[in-house]
């Protein structure tokens, strides 16, 4: 993800908002907030209310994390979802979201996709099969859609 929001912020032409929570991820993703120009960390600066109305208001969403992939998709917001020990065919897609904005993990090196439903059991070969998805995949997916 640190490569797809180095491009994007090379650009110029984008502001990058990240969301999460837990002390750990507000760590991580504010010290990724603190490397690059066009991009704010949002962990623990919102309340609930705050971040709904941000993310109704954005012109796309990636998400890793169904759940803020969901909530943009309620707003009518185009969204990329990135799949990795689960598959969009499990039947958790953003509501109304084309088949195009999933980016899925190489299936042809991890052939047991998707190992879980909820994605909580893979083999141990298997957890860092989200980095298979190229960077300039979802870079290319983010500047076709936008």
């Amino acid at each position: 993800m640190e490569e797809v929001i180095c491009q994007l912020d090379e650009s110029g032409l984008y502001k990058i908002f990240l969301f999460g929570g837990g002390k750990e991820e507000k760590s991580i993703l504010e010290k990724i907030a603190d490397t690059f120009i066009n991009v704010t960390s949002l962990v623990g600066k919102l309340s609930f209310e705050e971040e709904l109305t941000l993310i109704s208001n954005l012109d796309l969403m990636l998400s890793m994390d169904s759940g803020n992939g969901h909530l943009a998709a309620m707003y009518k917001v185009k969204v990329i979802s990135l799949w990795g020990v689960t598959h969009p065919y499990a039947g958790f897609v953003p509501f109304n979201q084309p088949n195009s904005h999933q980016l899925i993990a190489n299936r042809d090196k991890y052939p047991l996709i998707p190992t879980s439903i909820y994605g909580n059991k893979y083999p141990d070969e298997y957890e860092n099969c989200m980095e298979s998805i190229p960077p300039e995949v979802v870079v290319n997916k983010i500047i076709e859609i936008i």
